[in-house]
């Protein structure tokens, strides 16, 4: 048996597969005090109090009490929208008497990891797979509660406020993202008539909260709100989609065959994708662009998220993998990355 890598391939010819370039985009100048770098210092402070408390507590409970920190780390990570949603329901299961509950869910395979693309969960509307990881937190909060810390408390309560006041607000991610795509795919971006070229990008998330914020924030930033009529770019509500698990197959060819359409005869430029959509999906026909708005935890994700674009039939030379690189002011001086 021979195992052939791609870049093998291209050493022997340039025409079957692409190269493939890892942009990190920077997020420059990001202040210490910024939305997302407050609210990951309050979250380690909050996971060494929880840790402590357990210390002497059973490996189950203990492991549970960890759980549900990762799960939120994780979640932080993707967006604050994402992490605001899931500690709200970790606030509210510590205010209720949950320990029933947690002596017959063990199962908290949704806080480990989102469904995957090959993963009956996939294919489950997305409110039923947010409720099953609302009940997995909830669960996993009560078999770790006991009776937290007052330091723990202010902490939460602090999370809280900062994630309420900043969820529905572009963070620095996305003020990245913006201004790439005016670089790249829509110079006048949001401008009465703005002129897209034709070109595309797929941007992938873990979370289906980040799915719905990403969107959002995108289509205020093209001119897609109310209390602005007739001021968007050209054919504004045509020019973002979503690919995610739960959708029916008719609707799953329509996204995929406007988006393998040539961008001169489909306005389509921007697709945002789960990573229900990481596998088995052939995205490379008019795009040559990704970006990774939130980083998977198992690389093995990453690397079928390029998938989409980077494999055979690509008809670019270059295949570009982007990825936001977030910096405080010391960090940058230092030349470390702070997430």
């Amino acid at each position: 048996m021979v195992r052939r890598l791609k870049q093998d391939i291209r050493e022997i010819s340039d025409s079957d597969f692409p190269k493939r370039e890892v942009i990190p985009v920077a997020i420059k100048n990001l202040p210490e005090n910024a939305p997302e770098l407050e609210l990951s210092r309050l979250l380690q402070e909050y996971r060494l109090c929880r840790q402590a408390r357990l210390q002497g507590e059973s490996k189950s409970k203990r492991q549970a009490g960890m759980l549900v920190v990762t799960s939120l780390q994780k979640r932080l990570l993707s967006s604050i929208e994402a992490f605001a949603r899931t500690l709200q329901v970790h606030k509210q299961a510590l205010n209720r008497q949950e320990e029933k509950n947690a002596q017959t869910s063990q199962n908290y395979a949704l806080l480990v990891e989102s469904p995957s693309a090959d993963d009956d969960r996939a294919e489950l509307p997305e409110a039923e797979i947010e409720s099953e990881e609302n009940t997995q937190m909830s669960a996993a909060t009560a078999a770790s509660r006991g009776e937290i810390s007052p330091q723990e408390r202010e902490l939460l309560d602090r999370m809280s406020e900062i994630a309420q006041n900043f969820r529905y607000e572009p963070d620095s991610k996305v003020k990245a993202l913006l201004e790439w795509l005016r670089n790249n795919l829509c110079p006048d971006l949001g401008k009465p008539g703005a002129k897209w070229r034709d070109r595309r990008v797929l941007i992938f998330t873990e979370y289906t909260d980040t799915k719905r914020y990403l969107q959002q924030q995108l289509r205020d930033a093209i001119g897609l709100r109310p209390c602005f009529a007739n001021a968007g770019s050209e054919q504004e509500d045509e020019r973002i989609d979503c690919f995610t698990g739960g959708m029916g197959d008719e609707r799953r060819e329509a996204i995929k065959r406007a988006f393998n359409t040539n961008p001169k005869d489909h306005p389509l430029r921007i697709l945002i994708a789960t990573d229900a959509a990481r596998e088995g999906v052939n995205l490379q026909n008019y795009c040559a662009d990704l970006f990774h708005f939130d980083i998977p935890w198992h690389p093995s994700r990453m690397e079928q998220r390029n998938g989409r674009i980077d494999r055979k039939l690509q008809r670019e030379p270059v295949v570009i993998a982007l990825r936001a690189v977030a910096r405080g002011k010391r960090q940058k001086a230092k030349g470390k990355s702070k997430l």
